[in-house]
């Protein structure tokens, strides 16, 4: 029956996307209850009249999904949005770190004598652990996530390995050349802002 209205067809696209964020056991249900419902309520020969019917008992897509627990900008929506948020900054600040960590590693090269400007290797081990940290808390939120699809899960768990090796690429000319040291500062400066906008990107596409 529903093959043969277009009205039904738009009814359950509306309801098919407010129920996007539901987990998938959820929206196959509504859906098949849906489908019951039309086809148990209108014949395939019904006029327009009757269909108009039949969606008015169902409800709106919107008051379906809400009986479904999957209303948009409901707790279930909000609890997923401040997750993936909670999980953009953990996996940001992991390698925001990572290059800032890396940054100052590069220009403390020329600078052995002052030791102002040298880093520890506490103090790298340090930020390595936090770092670590952080990347592990936030791939765990990325990883569980329905708001995402696989391939930005992926990208956002690959952020922090990523960045680890862009630092350490950057750090191989380094030396006793200021110039050259102050020049993989910036070079890592920039690509850690990049970093961190695209992993704000990918935040910004679960509000959508």
């Amino acid at each position: 029956m529903t093959k043969t209205h277009s009205r039904v067809h738009i009814y359950l696209e509306e309801l098919n996307h407010l129920l996007r964020h539901a987990p998938a056991s959820v929206r196959r249900d509504v859906i098949a209850g849906v489908h019951e419902h039309f086809d148990a309520s209108v014949e395939p020969d019904a006029d327009a009249a009757t269909v108009e019917a039949a969606l008015a008992r169902m409800g709106t897509p919107e008051q379906v999904a809400a009986a479904a627990g999957a209303e948009p900008g409901g707790g279930a929506r909000r609890g997923s949005v401040l997750a993936a948020a909670l999980a953009c900054v953990l996996l940001a600040g992991a390698s925001a770190l990572t290059f800032l960590v890396g940054g100052v590693a590069g220009l403390s090269a020329g600078f052995d004598a002052d030791s102002d400007w040298e880093l520890s290797a506490a103090s790298a081990a340090v930020a390595f652990v936090v770092s670590t940290g952080a990347w592990l808390g936030g791939s765990a939120l990325a990883a569980v996530n329905r708001s995402w699809t696989k391939r930005q899960k992926a990208l956002l768990i690959a952020s922090w390995p990523a960045s680890v090796v862009a630092s350490e690429l950057c750090l191989l000319p380094t030396g006793p050349s200021f110039a050259l040291n102050v020049t993989a500062f910036i070079v890592q400066g920039v690509i850690g802002l990049l970093c961190v906008v695209a992993i704000a990107q990918l935040w910004f596409a679960t509000r959508e």
